[in-house]
């Protein structure tokens, strides 16, 4: 059996990836091809807290992992329960995918333990990474950290994470000097460098795994929230955290994808010069990934490595959050929250859900449609 092991990096489709995989598992799988369930239902979140079974991060905190006991027993139960996965039918290949491998694990051993870890059911592993350029991936997972309860505005990264997250060369470095550089698939999200201009598409031939007109194909969803409701969300998130007696805090539950009905205006940036001084710190980096995986540096752009920036969503660098703008976002989240009681008080009452009032819809109700949606990658 081949294992096909996709590490991200984050923001570069990686959900809409998983997503495809979760609708189709039962397809893949009479075709011979495991997506397992035992690392998370879609995300394979599980693959890197069982590769650090010393550390404690927000990722070991998001499943119930608080101390080593914990997390021992949490490697454990997850790969025993992969392997009765692999046993259950003659697979041909299994398919994994978290971000967070690429982004939390940072050390050669805790990826060698992983790859140590999954050829014990496979004869190769061979690893897909997608690489973005850094200012989209700077501004695309601030938006991110807001929704996962972050409370910071938004700046530059510290030194440390810029080295960490941003910094290309050393991460296919890791993961080549561990896996074997021809092991490596590295691809970029650039819709022209990608087949047919689709992630999914371009994954699918990564992997080998031949397209079928059977296959579901994952809404296409634009999750950016605007300046104006990330500005809300940041604000709110010191009222209601992530994170609640170090449980994940019941009361958020689908806050972002309410607030995401009510996004509609301009995404928030930083300056040209910020970005721009911000892309020159990994120019000789990406020269060095441009000659040694895609045949030498660009000559028709602003980096070494990448087309330039093509998102032409408007954006605006000072967030103007009215007061009047702040309780519409509050009256949404409170209409759309008591429906959801309604609707679910209806079902335990054993009530016609028809019997509940509607809620309102429309522009007021801070539903009208987002500009801009779709566009970008």
């Amino acid at each position: 059996m081949d294992v096909i092991l996709h590490i991200g990096t984050e923001k570069t489709g990686t959900t809409s990836i998983q997503r495809f995989f979760r609708l189709n598992r039962e397809r893949l799988a009479e075709r011979g091809i495991l997506y397992p369930v035992a690392p998370g239902r879609q995300n394979h979140t599980g693959l890197a807290v069982s590769a650090q079974v010393s550390k404690r991060t927000p990722l070991h905190k998001s499943l119930g992992v608080r101390n080593e006991a914990d997390a021992s027993k949490f490697r454990d139960q997850l790969w025993s329960q992969l392997a009765g996965e692999f046993a259950a039918k003659p697979y041909r290949m299994a398919v994994f995918s978290s971000e967070h491998c690429s982004s939390r694990l940072l050390d050669e051993s805790e990826v060698a333990w992983l790859r140590d870890a999954l050829l014990r059911f496979a004869a190769r592993v061979r690893v897909v990474v997608y690489i973005r350029r850094q200012d989209d991936f700077l501004l695309s997972t601030y938006s991110t950290a807001v929704k996962s309860g972050a409370c910071a505005p938004l700046r530059l990264p510290q030194e440390r994470i810029v080295q960490n997250r941003y910094d290309l060369w050393p991460l296919l470095e890791r993961w080549s000097a561990v896996f074997g550089r021809e092991n490596v698939i590295c691809r970029k999200f650039e819709r022209a460098s990608l087949k047919d201009g689709d992630v999914v598409t371009d994954f699918l031939d990564a992997a080998g795994i031949e397209p079928d007109a059977e296959f579901q194909r994952p809404e296409d969803l634009n999750e950016a929230l605007d300046a104006e409701t990330l500005e809300f969300l940041r604000l709110l998130n010191k009222h209601v955290p992530r994170f609640k007696a170090r449980k994940l805090n019941p009361l958020r539950d689908n806050l972002v994808t309410l607030l995401n009905k009510a996004s509609r205006g301009p995404l928030l940036t930083l300056g040209e010069a910020e970005l721009a001084g911000f892309m020159a710190q990994f120019d000789e980096s990406n020269a060095k990934v441009a000659r040694a995986w895609f045949g030498g540096v660009r000559t028709d752009s602003d980096n070494p490595l990448f087309l330039p920036r093509s998102d032409s969503r408007q954006r605006v660098q000072q967030v103007a959050l009215t007061p009047e703008r702040a309780v519409e976002l509050c009256a949404l989240l409170w209409q759309e929250k008591q429906a959801q009681l309604n609707r679910l008080t209806a079902r335990l009452n054993g009530e016609k859900e028809e019997t509940i009032l509607p809620r309102k819809k429309g522009r007021k109700a801070g539903l009208g449609k987002r500009r801009g949606a779709g566009q970008g990658l």
